[in-house]
């Protein structure tokens, strides 16, 4: 399911339905169908966090100057030297 929504706009949401959830009086095919909801609005913000992090560039400096690097790219050379 497409979300024409922000991350922020999402959590929200995600935010609202725990609250419903937590309900004691909510019928089992409201409950069924919030929970579907939530499933689908966490997959597009775990999207949505998946697509930040690629674009997180980190600059890193060796004996040869400085480099432009992935985040994940300079995670490991942090962890190895």
């Amino acid at each position: 399911m497409a979300y024409d929504i922000t991350f922020e706009e999402a959590l929200k949401r995600l935010e609202e339905i725990i609250h419903h959830l937590e309900e004691k009086n909510l019928d089992l095919e409201r409950a069924i169908s919030l929970y579907e909801e939530g499933i689908a609005l966490i997959n597009f913000c775990e999207e949505k966090l998946k697509q930040a992090r690629s674009r997180v560039e980190v600059i890193l400096k060796d004996k040869e100057g400085f480099t432009l690097e992935s985040l994940e790219k300079a995670k490991e050379y942090l962890k190895n030297g």
